[in-house]
């Protein structure tokens, strides 16, 4: 889940909706991906226990995005510290049974923070599956050159937002540009885009509703 930005445009109900959906899927992780704000880092105080009603059996994990860098990322990360949900700024953990190897990375805002992809994969091993949360998608060719991310999962854009038939999106954010949309894979690696639930500067979303992904990662 990415891209809430909760109020002006983006109505609560549909927010609370997407919850509810998440929950159905009885997921083993559940992983949100910036933009949690939009107009007011005050709406963080509303959106944050919607969040926390999240329900995952190894937990819910989120990084920031560029809205929540220039608004005020402190208060909205212990917003949702609040709620239990864990924010990841270039750190890295593991996750999953004790067993697992499923390493879990969040960077901060590449448009707008300090992202350090070297310092977040630090604990990183050779054997892990390494799965990134990078805000926007753009930065994927870097992480793949400085880190071992096999997945990394990116908002951003909103997929456009607005798409026109033939012509695509018609306006998309700086470093959401190339890999704006879905699934796209570099050197056997893979960056997945997300639609977002949000929207920003319009009160619409045309031929491009908002998503809530659900992925599923299997042994090779």
């Amino acid at each position: 889940m990415s891209d809430h930005h909760l109020f002006p445009f983006t109505p609560r109900k549909l927010l609370e909706q997407a919850v509810e959906q998440a929950n159905g899927l009885q997921p083993n992780l559940i992983l949100l991906g910036g933009d949690y704000v939009c107009a007011d880092v005050e709406s963080i105080r509303e959106l944050a226990p919607i969040l926390g009603r999240l329900n995952a059996r190894y937990g819910v994990f989120a990084a920031p995005g560029n809205y929540d860098v220039m608004l005020g990322l402190n208060f909205i990360r212990a917003q949702l510290i609040a709620q239990s949900i864990e924010v990841l700024v270039n750190r890295g953990l593991h996750v999953g049974p004790s067993a697992g190897r499923l390493f879990l990375a969040g960077l901060d805002s590449v448009c707008a923070g300090a992202p350090d992809p070297i310092r977040a994969f630090a604990d990183c091993r050779e054997t892990d599956t390494a799965v990134a949360l990078v805000h926007e998608p753009d930065y994927f060719p870097t992480m793949v050159k400085l880190t071992s991310t096999q997945l990394q999962l990116s908002g951003h854009s909103h997929g456009g937002q607005v798409r026109l038939p033939l012509l695509g999106p018609v306006i998309l954010p700086r470093l959401g540009r190339i890999y704006h949309t879905g699934l796209h894979e570099l050197n056997g690696r893979f960056v997945y885009t997300g639609r977002g639930l949000g929207m920003v500067r319009l009160p619409l979303r045309f031929d491009c509703p908002p998503e809530l992904t659900e992925i599923t990662l299997k042994t090779a």
